[in-house]
This record gives C-alpha cells, structure tokens and sequence, in this order.
C-alpha cells in the first residue's frame, strides 16, 4: 500500500490485511526495529539516503513473503531501485486523499520528518501545506501507476477495507487467470 504520509496506511492496512487473511507490516516500524531508533532520529542522526538504503534492505526482506500487506513509508517509490522491486513483487495499492484532508491530518504531527523546516522546527500550516504539494506533485506519477487506488476520504475506513478488499481479490483472481492462460 502506498499513499502520501496521513493517507490511511497505517489505519487500514490492519483492518485489510485481517480482512484477507494475510500478515500486516508497517515498513516504517520494521525500519524503527531494525534500527533501533525512530525514523525522525534517523533522520537527525543519520540522513535521508541513510534511511532510504535501510527502508531498501528491510523492503528486499519483506518481498521474499507471500500473503503479506506492506504498508509503504510515504516517499519508498521515489527511490527507483525501491519502484521496480514492488513493481515486480505484488500489487501496489494507492490510498488516494485530496490535499485539504492531508493538511488537516497532518497539520499537527510533530513525527513526519518532510514536513519539518529546515532546523527541525514546527511549520506554519501555510508552508505545511505548500511542502505537501511539492511533494505530492513529485510523487503523484509513481502513486498512479499502482494497480487499485481506492479514494480515503469520502467513506467509512470499514467501508473503505470492503472495497479493498473486493478489488485485490478480483485483482489476484484475474492475475491467477492471466497466468493460467501463458502457460496452457
């Protein structure tokens, strides 16, 4: 699953992944594990490509599984080594949310490394919102290439999951279907 930060990820991915019977992961958490430390102190302490090089590796680890919701960190398909990889490993779902709910979802958090300044400091909800469309405008492209892409903010989160997971199993179905017919 992917999504820009405050999307749903973290929030439906469960609710999917027991819905389908499958494992969740949170690929942020996994990295905060592995690491031993918060993202944002990784951040701090160590750099962006230092973070994109674990979030590579600990992804690597994740695709090798089957039956598995990855909730996606935000910017993972910027990386393009990262792209290709769950390109050719699963099916990618984008939880699309219109910028206004993404401002207002994210307008308070104090953990979302993007959306500090420079010195780590709280931003107004004026330049929050203009990071979020520079971001936003530079993910977007890879965001639209995934297979489902389900709206987040015109439903109930339940009825959100009952679309998901309708749509994956079709999706998987017809895949499952696609395959059969190469071989025969």
């Amino acid at each position: 699953m992917t999504g820009f930060s405050g999307s749903g990820k973290s929030t439906i991915g469960p609710l999917l992944a027991n819905s389908l019977g499958y494992e969740f992961v949170d690929l942020d958490q996994a990295i905060e594990k592995k690491a031993g430390k918060t993202i944002t102190r990784i951040f701090d302490e160590d750099g962006e490509a230092y973070f994109r090089n674990l979030e590579m590796m600990t992804l690597q680890a994740l695709v090798a599984h089957n039956d598995m919701v990855v909730s996606l960190g935000g910017g993972v398909l910027e990386n393009d080594q990262s792209y290709t990889l769950i390109q050719k490993s699963g099916t990618l779902v984008y939880l699309k949310s219109p910028i206004t709910t993404l401002i207002r979802r994210l307008c308070n958090k104090t953990d979302r490394p993007l959306l500090r300044g420079e010195e780590g400091q709280k931003l107004s909800r004026e330049e929050i919102e203009e990071k979020i469309e520079a971001i936003l405008t530079r993910r977007e492209p890879r965001y639209e290439t995934a297979e489902i892409t389900v709206q987040t903010d015109i439903q109930r989160v339940g009825s959100t999951v009952e679309e998901l997971t309708r749509k994956i199993e079709r999706h998987v179905r017809n895949a499952s279907a696609s395959s059969e017919e190469q071989y025969n």
